[in-house]
């Protein structure tokens, strides 16, 4: 069995949240923000497994925490600006 997915952009439920996100841009339809707000209750909660398992974050963009913090804002705002494609 291979390691679980983290919460964080790259191969994590982050990355894949912004799926929904997309969707919910290009739709409009409720449904599909819900799903990706349940992913980010998801990667909220390996955020926590991980960091008590290290004893601590991880600090990048793609693998760590700060991606993580990303996509649960873009979840709160319904944007769906995946950072460095759509934002720079």
């Amino acid at each position: 069995m291979g390691i679980p997915k983290g919460s964080n952009l790259c191969h994590g439920t982050g990355g894949n949240g912004y799926a929904f996100l997309k969707l919910y841009r290009r739709t409009n339809a409720p449904i599909w923000l819900d799903r990706a707000r349940q992913f980010a209750m998801t990667a909220i909660f390996q955020y926590r497994g991980a960091q008590m398992v290290a004893g601590r974050g991880r600090y990048s963009l793609w693998t760590g925490d700060i991606g993580l913090a990303i996509y649960l804002w873009d979840c709160i705002t319904g944007d769906a600006r995946f950072p460095t494609i759509d934002v720079f």
